[in-house]
């Protein structure tokens, strides 16, 4: 009996499975060309390294473990597996804009990186996004690595193929939403519910009157909070149309339906709407609104940008759902116009970010829910008799939750964690930016970047190549919250040394 295949040879096993994958989702823009004949002359930018991924990964894959028995991953080999994937996905994909010459090597990686991560920053060129020089697939195909980043790596090979010790690897990526016992089921009925969606804000899109094209292309960004648009004035680009309103209102819609956690939203497609909104996550964000659409409404009236009040109701209120789901949409030509308040609110929006188990970026509401849980509970047990015992309960997903010291603990060390890389990071930018950026508009744009939001004050377009290669790290270290990161750095670097992970 053959020995179970364990340690690196299953990881980069698996890893080839991925690396396969990556090469299926290069190619996809070809079909493109039956839309775009006339773009024919790119469609080796894609072929090659598709093919070259495909042909690497199975070879990885049937080499290493195809066809047998295999061993749990190690302690920690799950972060080390998933930081792998995802640094390989990025350079594959970051090829065809090399070969196209579109981009250099930092700034296709850049690109990529905000694509996989759903961020919405971008150096692409606006000429390549309107006129005779539109390059169709390339726009496409920065939507398509949008898409998969947005659902995750894992979760759609894992929807397509699974094994006993999938759910690691899984959780590893953020999923904390299984809705069915098995991880495969769980994992294609997520994908449908994201799809589903998708498809929703196409046909929503179409109807208000936006051409197919750009429908695609938004509605995929507003699902997966990447904030990607078909023209470089992004939404704005149909600002002239008669029914601008209703597709502000269509963003809106897919916007926070993709910040929703997906079993939150099975709840709702289920009629199961007791549960859903009863859900700590939602009722957060039912109070944010309340709160803060009034606040970003006056900060815009305020700061000078319109004197219609309806004017600043519409680009506050849009501006808020934008922030608080980490998208990255404006309905505003420069976001900068509306001045430092409301700079400052949307950094503080998309720092809160959205729900777990969804598309969006940030702390995410539930660790802000216990944060605030948590002060209440210290709050109220400090003025009450020390014989007394007050239980710690949350509603989550449909029924009580008790709620452990250690998860409390988890949550706000991570608050803590991410508020420290974010001041790190914004102090790096204005650093290595050689003071041409203000440590204000460093912090907006690495917030941004972190937390997958993408509004931006073009920080990431005048700023050097150091600069960009900042953000690109903090845009993969939010989207993979931050803590997988260490520990395949941890354990990786104990393993290098031949030290015992303990």
């Amino acid at each position: 009996m053959k020995k179970a295949v364990s340690g690196y040879r299953l990881l980069f096993g698996y890893l080839g499975l991925f690396i396969a994958f990556v090469g299926i989702a290069t190619l996809l823009p070809l079909f493109a060309l039956f839309a775009y004949p006339d773009e024919a002359a790119d469609w080796y930018c894609f072929f090659i390294p598709g093919i070259s991924a495909i042909v690497l990964g199975s070879f990885m894959f049937g080499l290493l473990i195809a066809g047998r028995t295999k061993a749990q991953l190690g302690k920690h080999q799950d972060s080390v597996l998933l930081l792998f994937v995802w640094v390989s996905a990025i350079l594959i994909s970051s090829t065809p804009f090399m070969i196209a010459g579109i981009f250099n090597f930092t700034d296709a990686i850049f690109e990529t990186t905000s694509a996989y991560a759903t961020v919405g920053l971008s150096v692409l060129d606006p000429k390549y996004m309107s006129g005779e020089t539109y390059r169709h697939l390339f726009v496409l195909y920065r939507t398509i690595l949008c898409f998969v980043g947005g659902i995750g790596l894992v979760l759609i090979v894992t929807s397509a193929i699974s094994d006993r010790y999938g759910l690691k690897l899984y959780l590893a990526e953020g999923h904390n939403d299984k809705l069915m016992p098995n991880l495969a089921r769980s994992a294609r009925l997520i994908l449908s519910i994201y799809v589903g969606i998708t498809m929703l804000g196409v046909i929503l899109y179409v109807i208000a009157g936006m051409p197919v094209f750009d429908a695609i292309v938004h509605s995929i960004s507003a699902v997966a909070t990447g904030g990607f648009s078909s023209r470089p004035e992004g939404i704005m680009y149909f600002a002239s149309h008669p029914n601008f309103w209703a597709m502000q209102i269509i963003s809106i819609l897919i916007m926070v339906l993709g910040s929703t956690n997906f079993l939150l939203t099975f709840f709702i497609i289920t009629g199961r709407f007791k549960k859903a909104f009863k859900d700590a996550e939602l009722r957060l964000f039912g109070c944010l609104m309340l709160i803060f659409i009034p606040v970003f409404i006056l900060a815009v009236y305020f700061s000078g940008a319109t004197n219609n009040f309806g004017e600043a109701a519409a680009q506050g209120t849009f501006t808020f759902f934008s922030a608080s789901t980490t998208t990255g949409f404006s309905n505003v030509a420069d976001i900068s116009k509306l001045g430092h308040g409301v700079l400052m609110l949307v950094v503080f929006m998309n720092i809160i970010g959205g729900c777990m188990g969804s598309t969006a970026g940030g702390i995410k509401l539930y660790r802000m829910a216990l944060a605030i849980k948590s002060f209440y509970w210290s709050t109220k047990e400090s003025t009450a008799s020390p014989n007394v015992i007050y239980p710690h309960y949350i509603y989550r997903f449909g029924e009580q939750k008790e709620v452990d010291q250690r998860e409390t603990a988890n949550a706000l060390g991570y608050i803590f964690l991410y508020g420290t890389l974010l001041f790190v990071g914004a102090v790096l930018i204005a650093i290595v930016d050689g003071g041409n950026t203000s440590f204000g508009d460093a912090l907006f744009e690495f917030s941004n970047a972190i937390s997958s939001t993408g509004l931006s004050v073009n920080v990431c377009r005048t700023g050097n190549n150091a600069v960009r290669w900042v953000l690109t790290f903090g845009m993969l270290a939010g989207r993979l919250e931050i803590l997988p990161i260490y520990f395949a750095v941890f354990r990786g670097t104990r393993d290098l040394f031949r030290k015992e992970t303990y």
